[in-house]
């Protein structure tokens, strides 16, 4: 198992070539299930409940810990009948303009499998995202990424995402001195990603890398 590459392909065609536990953390940000538009995935809500099914068992068998958002506040039951989390931890974003229940959705939970290395850390996060357009539909604040990453890893651990998008999780690893492994079925944001990779690997931004890009670090 090669790291530090981005791979385009099916995640679960790819991971099921993985070991178990070969990985010290997977930390990933499926689709919503929400109708957004992605390059070629169709974000139903039918397909959100489907992929997470049996994406879900595979991402435990090749992680000791594994860290994703549960998508929205009211599934939360639906991963606990199926697919129970050992923990979670709160991201509190501020209002984001998002409208629940009782007002604004300010936080949401994140789902963590497994443990980490007997590093202790707060169960609660507090990152705002701020809009920015790198060509991906949903991207995670860097911070996100690093934060997670930086308080359940050590340096030269083995970090993936099935589902890397635009490259955050590849970036923070670089980052903070972890092995990454991306894998994206979009061409096109797997080239978004290696670009962002690139940039953190010379410690600039993608728009220093490459002026005619639109892309952000």
């Amino acid at each position: 198992m090669q790291a530090n590459k981005i791979i385009c392909g099916d995640c679960l065609e790819v991971m099921k070539d993985f070991p178990d536990n070969s990985v010290d953390l997977v930390l990933t940000d499926p689709p919503y299930g929400v109708d957004l538009e992605y390059d070629i995935y169709e974000d139903t809500k039918d397909n959100w409940y489907r992929l997470m099914d049996v994406v879900l068992p595979e991402i435990r068998r090749v992680g000791s810990m594994a860290i994703l958002p549960c998508c929205q506040i009211k599934r939360l039951q639906w991963f606990y009948i199926g697919h129970k989390p050992d923990w979670l931890i709160c991201w509190y974003k501020g209002s984001v303009g998002t409208a629940a229940y009782v007002g604004f959705n300010d936080w949401e939970p994140l789902l963590v499998y497994g443990k980490n290395k007997g590093v202790c850390m707060h169960d609660f996060m507090a990152c705002t995202p701020k809009p920015f357009d790198n060509g991906h539909p949903c991207p995670k604040p860097i911070d996100w990424a690093v934060w997670l990453i930086d308080r359940t890893t050590k340096p030269n651990d083995i970090i993936i995402d099935p589902f890397c998008g635009s490259g955050t999780t590849c970036v923070a690893a670089k980052m903070l001195g972890r092995h990454y492994i991306g894998i994206d079925i979009s061409e096109k944001y797997c080239e978004i990603a290696r670009k962002r990779v690139e940039a953190a690997e010379k410690g600039i931004t993608v728009k220093e890398l490459d002026k005619g890009q639109k892309v952000l670090f």
